[in-house]
């Protein structure tokens, strides 16, 4: 029998998901050209409270750990979106894997934030962040192990719909847009600055986009 070799997603790097899947960066994509003219308005009820997260990161962000990033900034300030109902809603840590290489190979890992269809088991998933990580002590390619999990959600979803990710690395945060050949990275959005009124923006948008795609009615 013959055997399959394993890589975890923590391993690839952006442009080597490129040449083994056969995908193509472009300067930007349809699915993104559309987040530039977005921005919040400041009647919006969570504008102070996105203000004050803004305050505190811009204070402390230079010494939080992962953790205390995770916890204290991107979790709260993604709750305020509400991604979740009775359709689809939010899984972290959960396991993925996908095999290439005509099946003699197969990449796995746990993503850490993904949107997906399900109350238990996560099915159907459109939309992830990834790495929470500091301003310091980078040692990995953060592009490179979202663009694989989008790559591999792509594949086990079948459906050909766009994968939108976004990847933090420090106060920036990159939307991805990917669409199975192809994908395109946003300009930075800088946490710590007015942009998180506009980061907040995009990821309205983006809930809409999900309601879309799972077949959510609006309230």
């Amino acid at each position: 029998m013959r055997k399959t070799a394993h890589k975890p997603f923590a391993d690839w790097q952006a442009e080597e998901v490129e040449k083994t899947f056969g995908i193509t960066r472009l300067e930007t994509l349809p699915i993104l050209v559309h987040f530039k003219h977005l921005h919040l308005d400041t009647n919006h009820p969570y504008y102070s409270m996105i203000e004050g997260y803004r305050k505190e990161a811009e204070w402390r962000i230079e010494g939080w750990n992962e953790d205390e990033y995770k916890f204290l900034f991107i979790s709260p300030f993604m709750k305020l979106v509400d991604f979740t109902n009775k359709v689809y809603g939010v899984f972290t840590q959960r396991p993925m894997s996908v095999q290439y290489d005509n099946g003699t190979k197969t990449t796995q890992g746990k993503v850490e934030w993904m949107l997906a269809r399900g109350r238990q088991i996560p099915e159907q998933p459109h939309f992830f962040l990834h790495e929470y990580k500091p301003e310091k002590n980078r040692d990995n390619d953060p592009l490179g192990q979202l663009l694989i999990a989008m790559v591999a959600a792509y594949e086990i979803n079948k459906d050909e719909k766009p994968i939108y990710g976004i990847y933090v690395n420090g106060r920036n945060w990159f939307f991805v847009g990917f669409t199975g050949t192809t994908y395109a990275v946003s300009k930075p959005y800088v946490a710590t600055t007015d942009d998180i009124f506009d980061l907040f923006a995009v990821l309205e948008y983006i809930r809409g986009e999900m309601d879309k795609m799972y077949g959510v009615t609006p309230v």
